[in-house]
């Protein structure tokens, strides 16, 4: 079973609408390319230096001010709608692009 095999299956499963961030980022890791429209952005007003991190310092970085667990920051969508503190963190698949 491939990794975009398994996350459908978890999606399929559990009913959810788009990939948690977590497999979202484990599968943009792995180099497995996913056509979407959608991605998991981020709010980095409130952390020092945010645009200049990558993925993982900018979760870290996350994590240290408002908490993984805490979504206050993190959003699917698309980068356009957003200002200039808005950063594109990875690919927030749905189940249909998963299983293209």
């Amino acid at each position: 079973m491939t990794l975009k095999e398994k996350f459908a299956q978890k999606m399929l499963e559990e009913k959810l609408d788009f990939l948690p961030l977590e497999e979202s980022i484990e599968l943009y890791k792995s180099g497995v390319k996913v056509k979407t429209k959608f991605w998991w952005v981020m709010n980095v007003e409130e952390i020092e230096n945010g645009h200049d991190l990558d993925t993982e310092d900018l979760l870290r970085e996350y994590n240290e001010v408002f908490g993984l667990d805490n979504d206050y920051a993190l959003t699917i969508g698309d980068e356009e709608k957003f200002d200039e503190f808005t950063l594109e963190l990875c690919p927030a698949p749905t189940y249909i692009d998963l299983i293209k």
